[in-house]
């Protein structure tokens, strides 16, 4: 039964789609596997996984001298292979060392049940696609065939690609990116431009997203390398794709461009909640709406008068917007009540759009004409809902996205998006498929996955869903410390905040000199990062880098395994998805509990949604955000089982509060310590 949404979708009449711009032309070419989603749930034949994971089984043959039988991988695989004999759901934490991935891609081989495996991010991808799938083919029963699908952005576009040929004649540099972009073709024929290896401004050039693509009218539409990944797909019997295509699929297309299969596995599921919210959200920016307003066919489809009038409200609203912020330093504020400047834009694009619909263009431009049409028709839902109070459950969040254009309404951007998505996860993801794995290194509040499966709605009429907690087979007593000093706690403000920062370089800067570098150094803003990294790199003899925004993150990781005895300074997009094994990194060094901060507005909507429910904001919210975060930092020190090191979190607090000790239990099962001795101690081996 499905779930009555706790807060309307503004977006929910919008006649665009954000994953495939021409749905409605697709119900015969998806029919006839969306067709067959009741099937889906009839019980599926899987063997004993037992047998395949022995010492001398057909794992260890395929993967040689470095598998080791782990019990915990077993128990995973035995409960996936359950659950596909009989529909239910399951949330599995699998500890780091696990090896969840062969764990889930097993059962559904050795069965043959047609499955869809969802990752957070393309390195995941990667890894199923270049090296747990094609391992596993080596000793599969039966054959099987895979198929990987991005988003559209993902793939060369063959209309700019052909756009692109003529003007190679004239330009050296374009005849230069012509040829590039032709031999990644050779390597990589699916069009991928990851896959292809283009650099970013290269993949700019040649690729389109769902706004601008012409669809079915597009001239290429049948060598559309996107179109084809989707074929793909849908003949495929394992398809891995990743959590925004997954969340736009379910919560948006009800599954229509990835029909209802028997199994889904969702990977890395601790950040599923963050993509559904991304799914339901709408986002304008003060400089989309001009390049809309001038465009060609608007230009003779609108009167002059009625396209400065649309430019002149658009300024007005951002400009009201702009008058909203709370101070100079604040990057993020919220909206609140009906902006008239809001809602003057949206009957000036109204009226616009409405022309557009009597406009009659050139008959070779009108896959590019539907494709306007739709960006009108999208802005004006989106204007809308910017300008008009929000539901309880949801929340309008102006931000500054360019910190170069502080105070310049060109760097704002204005998002309406939910707070809580469990209702439409129940519904469209758990009600909907008949089998969802969700699994990750981290899922629960110390033994609590309750708390996780309220987060996401996972519960479905008829239909178990299973709690299981696997531990890490790592030996963390013996191999990890996990130091705290005392008297050294958080300031913000004026001559303390300067001494804390101070004491908190003199602090990293002796560890990583304990360690003989080896380290991350894990902040929680990329301000404090700089600052440490400033105060500390002069004081060490070892390489430090500095995740900057200018040098991609595979390069930092490159650089410092390389160099062995390196230092990295960084922020959040490293305390996760980042695998280090071996001595390269010994120490992981953490900054500060990482709570929320405490004026975000994101936060206070929050707080007062499950005050209002008679919950307790701070445990649901800041600590539980805090002990995930902290899980995911800590976990990048422990990646095989000979890997040793120390976790060292620079937050007094941990010593000096009751959540403290929650915080510890939830750590690994290390041995900690507040003496620096200990730490010299545990590297010099005495």
């Amino acid at each position: 039964m499905a779930v009555m949404d706790p807060y309307p979708d503004p977006f929910a009449d919008a006649p665009f789609d954000p994953f495939d711009p021409h749905p409605e032309d697709e119900v015969d070419y998806y029919g006839a596997r969306a067709s067959g989603a009741e099937d889906a749930a009839e019980p599926i034949e899987c063997p004993e996984m037992g047998p395949l994971f022995v010492a001398g089984g057909p794992v260890q043959r395929v993967l040689g001298e470095r598998y080791r039988p782990r019990p915990g991988q077993v128990r995973m695989a035995e409960q996936i292979a359950a659950l596909l004999r009989k529909p239910a759901h399951a949330l599995i934490e699998a500890g780091t060392g696990i090896g969840k991935s062969f764990a889930y891609l097993v059962p559904a081989i050795w069965s043959g049940a047609p499955a869809l495996i969802s990752t957070s991010n393309k390195a995941l991808m990667a890894q199923l696609w270049h090296k747990d799938l094609p391992t596993l083919r080596e000793i599969a029963p039966r054959q099987f065939s895979a198929a990987l699908l991005k988003g559209r952005s993902n793939y060369v576009c063959q209309l700019k690609l052909r756009d692109m040929k003529p003007k190679q004649r004239k330009l050296s540099s374009f005849g230069d990116d012509y040829e590039r972009i032709q031999a990644g073709l050779e390597r990589a024929p699916s069009g991928d431009i990851e896959e292809m290896g283009l650099p970013p401004g290269m993949a700019a050039s040649v690729t389109v997203d769902h706004r601008s693509c012409e669809g079915f009218k597009c001239p290429e539409y049948r060598n559309c390398f996107y179109e084809k990944a989707k074929q793909n797909a849908q003949d495929a019997d394992l398809v891995v794709t990743n959590h925004a295509v997954l969340c736009f699929n379910a919560l948006q297309m009800a599954n229509t461009a990835l029909p209802v299969r028997p199994l889904l596995i969702v990977d890395e599921a601790h950040e599923l909640q963050n993509y559904a919210i991304g799914a339901l959200s709408q986002s304008l920016e003060y400089e989309t709406l001009p390049a809309l307003i001038n465009h060609p066919m608007v230009r003779d489809a609108a009167d002059g008068e009625l396209r400065r009038q649309a430019a002149e409200y658009n300024q007005a609203f951002f400009a009201a917007l702009s008058q909203g912020r709370p101070g100079r330093f604040a990057t993020r504020w919220a909206a609140t009540g009906e902006i008239q400047e809001g809602l003057r834009l949206f009957d000036t694009l109204n009226a616009i759009s409405r022309k557009l619909t009597g406009f009659t263009p050139e008959r070779e431009a009108e896959g590019q004409f539907e494709t306007l049409q739709r960006q009108a028709l999208e802005a004006v839902s989106t204007v809308r809902a910017l300008s008009v109070p929000e539901p309880p459950a949801a929340i309008r969040i102006c931000e500054l996205i360019d910190e170069q254009r502080s105070g310049e309404i060109g760097g704002l951007k204005l998002t309406y998006r939910p707070l809580e998505v469990q209702a439409r996860l129940q519904s469209d993801l758990f009600e909907a498929w008949p089998r969802v794995v969700c699994t990750s290194a981290t899922l629960a509040l110390g033994a609590d996955l309750t708390w996780f499966q309220r987060n996401i709605g996972a519960y479905a009429e008829g239909r178990e869903t299973a709690l299981v907690r696997i531990p890490s087979p790592f030996d963390y007593k013996s191999h990890v410390l996990i130091y705290t000093p005392p008297g050294l706690t958080p300031a913000y403000e004026g001559a303390g905040e300067e001494r804390y920062l101070q004491r908190l370089a003199a602090e990293v800067t002796r560890l990583a000199l304990a360690s003989r570098g080896r380290a991350f150094v894990l902040c929680t803003s990329k301000r404090r990062a700089g600052q440490l990294f400033e105060l500390v790199a002069p004081q060490l003899p070892f390489l430090s880098l500095i995740q900057d925004g200018r040098t991609s993150r595979r390069d930092l990781l490159d650089r410092f395994q390389a160099h062995g005895h390196a230092v990295l300074f960084a922020t959040r997009s490293f305390w996760e998805g980042v695998d280090v094994p071996g001595d390269a990194l010994s120490m992981v060094i953490l900054d500060k509990i990482p709570f929320l901060p405490q004026d975000d507005p994101v936060l206070k909507r929050q707080e007062k949604l499950v005050a209002d429910r008679q919950g307790n904001p701070f445990n649901e919210l800041q600590l539980s955000h805090a002990i995930l975060t902290l899980r995911q930092g800590a976990g990048r020190l422990v990646r095989t089982e000979s890997d040793r090191g120390v976790i060292a979190l620079l937050d007094s607090r941990i010593l000096e509060k009751s959540y403290g000790q929650k915080i510890l239990a939830a750590l690994p099962d290390g041995r900690p310590t507040r003496r620096f001795e200990d730490v010299q101690a545990f590297f010099t081996g005495t």
